[in-house]
């Protein structure tokens, strides 16, 4: 009976210890998100221009919002660059981890710098780099290029092009994340004890074969994270669409956070603003629990 009374009392000082630890962290998380968000739900119900008093106008922000043909189009740009950026980046980065897995001594580091600069870009600086590259007529390099080849029919208005635009924007925001995930993928790949890949190799089996029974279920849990991670940074972009395009011409790149930050700072419309954003939120994590569910599937330990 004593033991079990010092064994519990123990176990209790573990406990507040560990609660006082957490403690900075959860204040942290408090003063940064929770509140923050709790007034932002508030805030979506209601009409505020920055100063004054606060109305209570319900459900009209999120009328307006999926009403409104400018904003209800800025919201669907951002899923569908969410969807293809995604797609883009944990494809690439699965593929480009299976590469680096293969690659064996001094050229393995020398891919890993590679494949995991686009990662350490900034935003803005991949705006200007591939707005000049995107640019319009002979003064952009990719239709530069295309006429010094003889390819000038292939020349084209990226940037200025409905059906091009949001495709090389989420082309480019998939390809600055595949590096991150190339990194997520690696790393779980070399958690894959050696024995299973010694036993595939008395089956006879080759690369692919061990790939696509070996390494790809066993990280699947670390695709299932990139796919969160990624869809969420997919979402959140407003720089790299403000350097390139700032949401033109016409508002056909317009994305839900350029039309959340101008319907707030510009107009004064906090409550619509707010209402966007919320909109945001629910459809991340729509977009991440239907990511979750087709990855869905056992997890295995090893």
């Amino acid at each position: 009976m004593k033991n079990r009374k010092k064994q519990s009392g123990v176990n209790r000082k573990v406990v507040i210890a560990g609660l006082f630890f957490m403690l900075p962290a959860f204040v942290v998380i408090l003063i940064t998100i929770l509140i923050p968000l709790i007034w932002n739900i508030y805030l979506s119900f209601c009409d505020w221009k920055g100063g004054g008093s606060i109305s209570f106008v319900g459900m009209q922000n999120y009328i307006q919002s999926f009403t409104t043909a400018a904003t209800r189009d800025a919201i669907l740009h951002s899923v569908f660059i969410g969807i293809i950026s995604t797609l883009v980046s944990v494809v690439l980065g699965v593929l480009l981890a299976l590469a680096l897995y293969r690659i064996q001594g001094r050229l393995g580091g020398v891919a890993r710098v590679i494949f995991y600069s686009p990662s350490m870009m900034p935003m803005t600086v991949l705006g200007l780099l591939f707005t000049f590259i995107f640019a319009a007529s002979d003064k952009g390099l990719l239709n530069a290029l295309l006429g010094a080849m003889g390819l000038g029919t292939l020349q084209h208005a990226w940037l200025s092009d409905k059906g091009t635009v949001l495709w090389v924007i989420a082309m480019i925001q998939g390809w600055r994340a595949s590096g991150t995930i190339m990194m997520l993928s690696y790393t779980a790949m070399l958690n894959i004890p050696h024995s299973l890949f010694e036993s595939a190799e008395l089956e006879g089996c080759n690369f692919r074969k061990k790939a696509c029974h070996i390494i790809l279920p066993l990280i699947k849990p670390t695709v299932r994270l990139a796919l969160s991670m990624t869809l969420v940074w997919a979402f959140k972009t407003y720089d790299l669409v403000w350097t390139m395009t700032k949401g033109g011409p016409a508002n056909m790149s317009m994305t839900a956070p350029i039309m959340m930050i101008k319907t707030g700072f510009s107009y004064n419309q906090y409550g619509y603003a707010a209402a966007i954003g919320m909109i945001s939120t629910v459809l991340i994590g729509i977009c991440i629990l239907s990511g979750r569910f087709i990855l869905r599937g056992e997890s295995y330990e090893y």
